[in-house]
C-alpha cells in the first residue's frame, strides 16, 4: 500500500506557540470588554446631550408642564357650563362634527334614491322607515341594502359608516363631495376613481384597509378601546365620546371637575395636561427669509405631543394615550423619508392626514 507523504507546514507559517494561543481568548475579551464600554459612553453622552440640548423641553419643576392625574372621561357636555364660549366655538368644529350618529341633520349626502355608477356596479341611496340606507356591492360582490349607521366629517367631504355584526365599522368608498356646487360639489364620487376597485380588492369598502375600528377611530372618536378578539376575528370598540370632544385634547376631566369644587391650590388644576405654551406666542414672517418665525422659543413639547396624535403622519403602536403621556409610548413617527415630506419638513399631501389623501381624490374624481 502506497504511503502517503507527510505534508510539510509552509516556511512562513509560524510555528505553534501554546502560550501565545492561550492569551489570545484573553485578549479578545479585553477587547470586547472596552468595545462594550465605549457604547455605554457614547450612549450616555447621547443623552446628556439630549437634556442639556438648546430648546429643549425643560422639566416639569422649570415650566407649566404637565401633572399626569388620575382621572376619568365625563363627556364635552361637562365643559360647557363654565367654559361656554369655547364649548360653543367646539361644538360647530370639524372636531365636533368627525363623527356623528346619521339623522336627517347631520347626513349631508343626497339619499333621495340617487345613484352612482361604478366598476360596473350602480349603488343606491334612499330612506326607508325614517333610516339612511345604501344598496351596494358586499363583500361577495352581490347587491345588499346597509344601513348607514354614522356620518364620517363634514367638509370637504362626507362619508358613511356602515355596522357589521361582527363589530366592525366600514367606510363606503363612495361619498359625498360637500363642496357648494359652483365649486363642483354636492354630487356623488369614488375615493379609488381610476382603480375601478370592486369586491376582490383589498381597496372595497367592506375590507380591512377601509375599517374604522382600526384605521380611523382612533382620530375620529375620544378615548377609543379596539378591543379586537383575534381567536374571533371581531371587534368591541368602545369610546369615551363618540366625536373628538374636548377631552381628546384636555385629557380626562373629572379632577378638574372635581378641583372646580373645592379650588384646592395647585398649579394643573386637575387637569391631565395644562395647554397654555401658546397663550402668550404670536407668528410674523420675518422680512429677510419671508419665513415664519415665533415671537419667543417654544418652551415645551406638550402641545406639539397633544397635536400630533392625529395631525402627524405616525402608526400607534399602543392605545391609551391621553393629554400628558409621552407620545412616543404610543405612537411611531415616520421618518423623513422622500415622498412623505417636503424639503423644509413639512407633510407632504396630507394636513388633515387620511382627509386630505381624500380630498385629493375628490378633486380629480
Amino acid at each position: 500500500m502506497a504511503r502517503r507523504k507527510k505534508q510539510r507546514r509552509p516556511a512562513t507559517e509560524p510555528a505553534a506557540n501554546p502560550e501565545a494561543n492561550a492569551a489570545t481568548p484573553a485578549r479578545s475579551r479585553r477587547g470586547l470588554y472596552a468595545l462594550v464600554v465605549a457604547v455605554i459612553l457614547i450612549a450616555i453622552a447621547v443623552d446628556v446631550w439630549w437634556i442639556l440640548r438648546p430648546g429643549k423641553a425643560p422639566d416639569v419643576a422649570e415650566v407649566s408642564a404637565p401633572t399626569v392625574v388620575t382621572a376619568r372621561y365625563v363627556g364635552s357636555e361637562a365643559c360647557a357650563g363654565c367654559h361656554a364660549q369655547a364649548y360653543a366655538a367646539w361644538n360647530d368644529s370639524h372636531h365636533a362634527l368627525a363623527m356623528q350618529h346619521a339623522t336627517a341633520q347631520t347626513v349631508l349626502g343626497d339619499f333621495d334614491d340617487a345613484t352612482f355608477r361604478y366598476a360596473g356596479t350602480t349603488t343606491t341611496f334612499f330612506i326607508r322607515d325614517g333610516k339612511h340606507f345604501v344598496r351596494t356591492d358586499g363583500a361577495d360582490g352581490k347587491l345588499a341594502d346597509f344601513e348607514v349607521q354614522y356620518t364620517f366629517g363634514v367638509d370637504p367631504l362626507q362619508q358613511y359608516l356602515i355596522a357589521f355584526p361582527d363589530g366592525r365599522l366600514q367606510a363606503l368608498s363612495a361619498s359625498w363631495d360637500s363642496r357648494p356646487e359652483g365649486q363642483g360639489g354636492q354630487r356623488w364620487f369614488h375615493l379609488y376613481p381610476d382603480e375601478k376597485v370592486d369586491y376582490r380588492d383589498e381597496l372595497h369598502w367592506t375590507r380591512r384597509s377601509q375599517n374604522w375600528n382600526f384605521m380611523c377611530a382612533d382620530c375620529h372618536s375620544t378615548e377609543v378601546r379596539k378591543q379586537y378578539d383575534a381567536g374571533a376575528d371581531t371587534f368591541n370598540t368602545t369610546w369615551a365620546d363618540l366625536t373628538v370632544g374636548c377631552e381628546a385634547c384636555h385629557g380626562p376631566a373629572s379632577a378638574h371637575l372635581e378641583w372646580t369644587e373645592a379650588q384646592p391650590a395647585n398649579t394643573h388644576k386637575g387637569l391631565a395636561a395644562v395647554l397654555d405654551e401658546r397663550a402668550s406666542a404670536t407668528w410674523a414672517n420675518d422680512a429677510a427669509t419671508n419665513k415664519p418665525a415665533r415671537s419667543h422659543p417654544r418652551e415645551h413639547d406638550t402641545e406639539i405631543e397633544v397635536c400630533a396624535q392625529c395631525h402627524a403622519r405616525r402608526s400607534q403602536i399602543a392605545e391609551g394615550y391621553r393629554a400628558g403621556l409621552p407620545f412616543l409610548d404610543f405612537y411611531r413617527p415616520a421618518l423623513l423619508s422622500p415622498g412623505l415630506y417636503h424639503a423644509d419638513g413639512q407633510q407632504r399631501d396630507e394636513v388633515y392626514i387620511w382627509g386630505s389623501f381624500l380630498q385629493s381624490r375628490m378633486y380629480h374624481a
